[in-house]
């Protein structure tokens, strides 16, 4: 596909002048498969129906800013109206994944009102915002209606409905531009569905300009994330929609998606300055950054907003996508096992605006670390603080799903594996290129908690290749092995792609030692993993806790251990490992220091 501009020079637009172009965009390392290609299975499949029968299923129900939204006829959901296309972008995939046929019900309920009210010009949902946040609300909204037509490519609706919007927004854009909005912020999600049609559906020469236009009006992100620009302490004032977390989670993604246009190699390397900086002035031990509405340091006590997690998850994701480097995938695994599940409860009917690595209560308070958002932030509820995290939450789950298997762009058919969960592939899978096909697929895991994979296919290849599989190995899984059938086991590189051959009926096993260690961080205070899991200590009343005197000195202490059932590394309670805190009692001052302790309970005995 080849796309010819010349630009012309645009008074609200000062910097808007591409010349002769004669590009195609740069295809990406790796494409998720079509939304319901992917189905989530055992403990995965059990999450999303608990998301399902939770709060996702249910807000078109009871709650306002989605049943009675301004979007499907109603009165609420004011403002940038953001939270029915928040709440559709999660819940478009969810339905499909779990092929639920009330859920998909209700998808087309609210996409068809949406198409059917589509103004004359081309607008859809409200027009009732004169500066350039009128155009911030549709960027989700698209996202929707692309997830919804990759799952029902028969709804014809769809294309001209979204097609006839962007002439309308690039006419729109002449007077009413970005400026300093929301719109402005998150320019990229809407350059991604853009990207989506001229690379499946429109070559049409708009939309090339239309994605130009974007970025050069939109937030200059290649810029803030350098060390010249990004702040390296927690941010008082001023306070900016630079500065503001989701926004920076969001825009995680905006060079790597940029890059399919531009050709420019220094926006890869922003993609890798932007990681970098994140982790080194706000990073906290669960893959996202703290954020308590503005950029807040590396105090695990600071808190990071449930949106900022999810859009987070899917900026790894797409980066992985475009630029195919593991660490990408394998930061969003991390996030998504960690950050995503401990801000929602185990039922998924509430959850908190902001969480705390180091947190200790979960209760309404005007004495808080945190500075810039309200006193019940970290309440667990249906919306504390601000409702946006209520809608946005729907998509960390469903769009996970989406990305855990895709197809490599060169020209030999490969299916990668980019993160480990148990999934299946509704229908078989054709490379037309090569005429291989997989036929079936299934991962059978309890990872990120068992440190077994068991892939069963069936390929089908041309000239005995079959087909190729990508499996993505962790870089702290030191020692993983994978064995082909009843071959020997291989010896893997941690970090990298291991390959392997999916010839007819195919069994794949990959196992990854999760042995315990620990990350230096904040204060010289440690973080405790397994594997990917960030562990944690309960706090609740233990079941047989008791002190035990040990007749042993150390360097001159006694050593005091509490033993307690509920002292167990949360995640991993059915695998025999348990935190213990030793206290080193001096002999002569009598003061205590305290000291973190991981052992297995082949060790010790909890009745002895």
């Amino acid at each position: 596909m080849h796309h010819w501009a010349v630009g012309i020079m645009l008074l609200c637009f000062p910097d808007q002048v591409s010349g002769l172009m004669n590009v195609n965009l740069l295809p990406p390392k790796f494409r998720p498969l079509p939304v319901g290609s992917v189905q989530p299975t055992g403990w995965l499949g059990a999450q999303l129906r608990l998301q399902a029968d939770g709060l996702s299923g249910h807000l078109p129900l009871f709650w306002g800013d989605v049943m009675d939204s301004v979007w499907v006829g109603g009165s609420a959901d004011v403002g940038l109206h953001e939270r029915t296309p928040y709440w559709l972008n999660g819940f478009v995939p969810l339905a499909y994944q779990l092929g639920d046929p009330k859920l998909i019900s209700k998808v087309q309920e609210y996409v068809s009102y949406i198409l059917e009210h589509q103004a004359q010009d081309g607008w859809l949902g409200p027009e009732d915002i004169s500066d350039g946040n009128a155009y911030w609300s549709k960027y989700p909204l698209l996202m929707s209606l692309r997830q919804y037509y990759e799952a029902n490519s028969s709804d014809t609706r769809v294309l001209p409905a979204m097609l006839k919007f962007l002439k309308a927004a690039q006419t729109k854009l002449f007077t009413v531009p970005l400026g300093n909005s929301w719109s402005g912020a998150r320019w990229q999600d809407l350059v991604l569905t853009i990207h989506w049609l001229l690379d499946y559906h429109a070559d049409e020469q708009f939309l090339w300009d239309l994605a130009e236009t974007l970025h050069d009006t939109g937030f200059d992100w290649k810029k803030w994330f350098t060390n010249a620009s990004f702040p390296k302490v927690p941010v008082t004032d001023p306070a900016t929609l630079y500065t503001h977390g989701v926004n920076n989670g969001q825009a995680i993604k905006s060079e790597g998606v940029w890059y399919r246009q531009s050709h420019n190699s220094t926006d890869v390397d922003s993609c890798y300055k932007r990681m970098q900086l994140l982790d080194q002035y706000h990073g906290q031990a669960s893959g996202v950054f703290a954020c308590d509405e503005h950029l807040a340091g590396t105090m695990p006590s600071r808190g990071t907003e449930l949106c900022t997690v999810v859009e987070t998850m899917y900026s790894y994701e797409m980066l992985f996508s475009v630029i195919g480097d593991p660490k990408f995938a394998e930061r969003a695994e991390k996030v998504c096992y960690n950050a995503l599940p401990a801000t929602i409860t185990p039922d998924m009917w509430a959850h908190q605006y902001l969480q705390q690595s180091n947190g200790v209560n979960s209760m309404v308070s005007d004495d808080h670390v945190w500075t810039h958002d309200g006193p019940d932030s970290t309440l667990f509820g249906l919306a504390p603080n601000y409702g946006c995290c209520t809608a946005n939450f729907n998509q960390g789950w469903p769009k996970f799903v989406q990305h855990v298997l895709m197809t490599s762009s060169a020209s030999a058919p490969d299916l990668v594996v980019s993160m480990y969960a148990p999934v299946s592939m509704a229908h078989p899978l054709s490379f037309p290129s090569s005429g291989a096909k997989v036929s079936s697929f299934e991962m059978a895991t309890e990872y990120p908690f068992g440190e077994e994979v068991v892939i069963s296919a069936v390929c089908e290849g041309v000239g005995g290749r079959g087909v190729g599989l990508q499996l993505r190995i962790p870089s702290w899984a030191v020692g993983a092995t994978v064995q082909v059938n009843s071959s020997t086991p291989q010896s893997t590189v941690p970090g990298t792609f291991h390959a392997v051959q999916c010839q007819y009926s195919t069994v794949v096993k990959l196992n990854f030692p999760m042995s315990v260690r620990v990350e230096r961080r904040y204060n010289n205070s440690i973080s405790v993993f397994r594997g990917y899991v960030h562990a944690n200590i309960h706090t609740t009343a233990p079941k047989c806790g008791r002190i035990i005197v040990l007749n042993t000195i150390v360097q001159g202490c006694t050593a005091l251990l509490l033993i307690s059932e509920g002292n167990f590394l949360t995640a991993n309670k059915h695998t025999g490992w348990y935190v213990f805190v030793l206290g080193l009692q001096n002999q002569q001052t009598h003061t205590i220091t305290n000291m973190l302790y991981v052992v297995h309970a082949d060790l010790f005995s909890m009745d002895s």
